[in-house]
């Protein structure tokens, strides 16, 4: 049983900070929220001064590929942790994953609370088809997707992941089939069939800001949408030749966007209760790859060989092989459209859902979620829209939001406890005293320990041959 007395909470449902509170967990469940002054602290309750703090719910990254490099859970679930993330949602369906879900859950590993996603479903060829041991599942017609689906849900998949090549007849085979086995379709969307026909076909939520939204939010929208059909990847590096192609589309879709067409687009989203998660995170280094930094003090906590494999993927991949200044230029102006498209969603009331895309060039476990959080305020959201992008929102995707997301009397304790206010400055998030996950207390000594942890087994990890 604990105690957190004094802070002002931030409860995430949209009520202004509580100052001067207290919230008692019990076991794992948070069973009182009210000022201090009022609240009587039960017997045997380890009680913690945090006045002067904040308290806000623990943290969801909804868009994850947590590698399992070192053959120890413990470092990614560690980075997590220490960071505030105590939810996340894995797009990559490795069957380690489950392994280690299982040891979170019987309490023999402390990491965040995994919603694992199927092997990604994609067409032939598959973005990833040229990456050795990639999750990747191609497809070539409705048999193999329903095939597919069924197989994704007997190895425990929690939802099934959709990718950018799948044909028309493929795609719309795995969402019946999801339909008719009752299970969440999430990811891509796919570059073969139209972007309001996916909206309405039942895929519950979309990855990114690729193509997707722009060709649909122009009146020349039949056009550019026989473009993004009309890719066709290289066999060298599929996935550096699509993001190629995909980037003119969307500089040509830039030229006719209409606000009006855009908006009727969005209420689309919201009338069918379809979630976006945007990942700025990832398009900010892909749109601008020299953000880059080798020398960032977090790649401690990274396995060695990470500088050179993340200056291949940022070269033949995000760069295609090199970019021209005028591509250069292109995609700075890609980026501030990505955050000025976000922001027209949250305006028009589209359900966002906060994600990363780690662990790809520039981007950290765990600490990459406060970056997310950045961007969307840089996007336009207010501080409490993005924190409720990756609390409140979270969960209600997910179906928690009666037992999680949220400061409340009920509620898993899943908490995180910040020296400054997020409501002020968003990358307040970042100044973490303290974590509670799934009620364990992770105290600043412990906390600390976690980060420590992480670079050692990081460090340990013998250099690629």
């Amino acid at each position: 049983m604990h105690a957190y007395v004094g802070a002002t909470v931030i409860d995430a449902t949209g009520a202004p900070p509580r100052p001067d509170q207290s919230v008692v967990v019990v076991d794992r469940t948070i069973t009182i929220v009210g000022p201090a002054a009022q609240v009587p602290i039960p017997a045997g309750a380890l009680v913690h001064d945090v006045a002067g703090k904040y308290l806000i719910p623990g943290l969801t990254d909804m868009h994850v590929h947590s590698e399992p490099e070192t053959g120890d859970p413990r470092h990614f679930a560690a980075l997590y942790i220490a960071n505030g993330v105590t939810a996340i949602r894995e797009m990559w369906g490795r069957p380690v994953l489950h392994d280690v879900r299982r040891q979170v859950r019987s309490g023999e590993l402390l990491g965040p609370r995994m919603t694992i996603a199927s092997p990604l479903l994609d067409g032939e060829p598959a973005l990833w088809s040229d990456v050795p041991d990639a999750p990747v599942v191609p497809i070539g017609s409705s048999g193999q997707a329903r095939r597919a689906v069924a197989e994704a849900i007997d190895t425990g998949a929690d939802f099934i992941k959709v990718y950018s090549r799948l044909s028309p007849e493929a795609y719309r085979a795995v969402i019946a089939e999801a339909r008719r086995r009752d299970i969440t379709v999430a990811g891509h969307r796919s570059d073969n069939v139209p972007f309001l026909e996916q909206i309405e076909s039942g895929q519950r939520s979309f990855e990114h800001l690729f193509g997707g939204i722009w060709p649909a939010a122009s009146p020349d929208v039949d056009r550019l949408e026989a473009a993004m059909a009309r890719i066709q990847t290289s066999p060298e590096f599929h996935l550096g030749s699509w993001l190629k192609q995909v980037t003119q589309v969307e500089w040509d879709a830039i030229a006719s966007y209409d606000r009006a067409t855009a908006n009727s687009v969005f209420e689309r989203l919201v009338a069918a209760d379809v979630a976006y998660t945007p990942t700025l995170a990832v398009h900010a280094v892909i749109d601008q790859p020299e953000s880059i930094r080798l020398d960032d003090s977090r790649m401690d906590y990274l396995v060695p060989g990470t500088p050179e494999s993340w200056d291949f993927l940022r070269e033949r991949i995000y760069c295609g092989g090199g970019r021209s200044a005028e591509e250069a230029a292109r995609h700075r102006e890609l980026l501030d459209w990505r955050r000025a498209t976000v922001g027209a969603m949250n305006e028009a009331g589209v359900r966002l859902l906060a994600g990363t895309d780690s662990v790809g060039p520039g981007l950290f476990p765990g600490f990459s979620l406060h970056v997310e959080l950045e961007q969307l305020v840089a996007a336009g959201l207010t501080p409490m829209r993005a924190l409720q992008c990756a609390t409140l929102e979270p969960a209600r995707f997910l179906g928690r939001e009666h037992w999680a997301g949220t400061v409340e009397v009920g509620r898993v304790a899943d908490l995180v406890i910040l020296d400054d206010d997020p409501l002020v400055d968003i990358r307040n998030t970042q100044r973490i005293h303290s974590v509670v996950v799934d009620g364990r207390h992770v105290g600043p000594r412990e906390r600390a320990e976690l980060l420590r942890t992480a670079e050692r087994i990081a460090s340990e990890q013998p250099l690629p041959q």
